[in-house]
C-alpha cells in the first residue's frame, strides 16, 4: 500500500495516509484540506506543490481535461515533426 505523510494544520501531528483513502484535495493559501473516504476531512500544511510531488514519487500525478487535452497536442505534433524527419513525402513507408 502506497503512504503519503503529512502534517496537520493545527496541531502540527504527522499523519499517514494511504493514496487509496484520499477522494479530494481542496487547496487553500495556507492550508490544504483532504477528504477521505471515511467521511473525515484533514486540514494538513502542505501545499498543491508538495502533494504533488509526494504523489509523483508513487507515480501518480494530479490531472484535469486541460492537461490531457495539452498532452493530446503535444504527442500529436512530435509525431508529426517525426513523421517529417523520417518519411519523405514520395516515398511509402515501406
Amino acid at each position: 500500500m502506497k503512504y503519503i505523510e503529512v502534517t496537520g494544520w493545527g496541531n502540527h501531528r504527522k499523519h499517514l495516509l494511504p493514496l487509496n483513502k484520499i477522494i479530494d484535495f481542496t487547496f487553500e493559501d495556507k492550508y490544504t484540506t483532504l477528504s477521505l473516504s471515511s467521511g473525515s476531512h484533514l486540514n494538513i500544511i502542505e501545499n498543491k506543490e508538495q502533494i504533488e510531488e509526494m504523489l509523483n514519487w508513487h507515480g501518480a500525478k494530479i490531472v484535469n481535461y486541460d492537461t490531457i487535452v495539452q498532452y493530446e497536442e503535444e504527442r500529436s505534433a512530435t509525431y508529426e515533426r517525426m513523421s517529417d524527419l523520417y518519411m519523405d513525402n514520395d516515398e511509402l513507408p515501406f
